[in-house]
């Protein structure tokens, strides 16, 4: 009978000890996640912050919305070790569990490959900070304005106004012509008998009179200058000119100047190639 009894009783402080010790176990698994995930969350708030909010084009929404994004991935990661390890404790045999895991894993992977790879590439892409919502650009073959930019897509219309939707999977280089000093620049053609002189002293006069219109105050970083004879045909010869100005501006500046060289060949009475090839087919 007393046999019976301590029997019983080591049973009894077998099984507390065996609630305590899983307790314990469960709790100090608890713990350790919820500290990892503390520190991991510090860790690419740092990270990012560090990176991107020094550059002005990202806003700290920016920054924390990449952020939850990151977190949110590695919390399920976290979240499920910790759930395995729990069961573990129980006794309960997650190999199969596991092994499951892993083959649906593969599977959605498999499945969702391109999409993961757009979301990693638009995190990129925002955090290194390539691409702004307005800047005019030329990706996957497509040039235009940037719409939207998000972490699977990024939106360009066109000039023709046709909005083009890449994943941002195929953006692996980027053309950006919003990005620091711009070129303008523009070639137009006169006849031989136009002493280069005189054209040299015909782009002064339209440098000047575009650098002082109201409109283009301080767009001009270096006024407008010939840059070459940029080939020699057999009536005329082509002149190429260009100037530095602020980005953005290059398209705009491009078409006055093209402009006002048009109103100073016809006041200066220069000739271009064609009136010269048809005088010479008239003869």
């Amino acid at each position: 009978m007393i046999d019976q009894i301590e029997d019983t009783q080591v049973v009894r402080d077998l099984m507390k000890n065996k609630i305590i010790f899983t307790l314990v176990a469960i709790a100090i698994i608890l713990i350790v996640s919820k500290l990892i995930l503390n520190i991991l969350k510090r860790l690419i708030n740092k990270l990012l912050e560090g990176k991107a909010v020094q550059k002005s084009s990202l806003n700290q929404n920016k920054v924390n919305t990449i952020s939850s994004a990151i977190y949110s991935v590695i919390r399920v990661v976290v979240i499920f070790i910790a759930i395995t390890l729990i069961l573990d404790v129980f006794g309960i045999n997650t190999s199969t569990l596991i092994a499951t895991a892993g083959v649906g894993g593969v599977a959605l992977a498999l499945g969702t490959q391109t999409i993961i790879e757009d979301f990693i590439k638009g995190i990129l892409i925002i955090v290194d900070d390539k691409i702004r919502v307005g800047e005019w650009i030329k990706v996957a073959g497509i040039e235009g304005e940037v719409e939207d930019l998000d972490f699977r897509v990024t939106k360009v219309r066109d000039f023709n106004g046709s909005l083009h939707i890449i994943p941002n999977s195929q953006i692996t280089s980027v053309q950006n012509f919003n990005r620091g000093e711009m070129i303008a620049d523009t070639t137009f053609s006169v006849s031989y008998d136009t002493p280069l002189d005189e054209i040299k002293d015909m782009v002064g006069d339209i440098s000047m009179k575009l650098a002082n219109k109201e409109e283009n105050k301080g767009l001009f970083i270096e006024k407008f200058k010939i840059f070459e004879i940029n080939s020699l045909e057999a009536f005329s010869y082509k002149v190429r000119i260009t100037a530095t100005v602020k980005d953005g501006e290059q398209w705009q500046i491009g078409r006055q100047a093209r402009e006002m060289i048009k109103y100073e060949m016809e006041k200066r009475k220069i000739k271009s190639a064609l009136v010269e090839y048809e005088e010479n087919e008239e003869i």
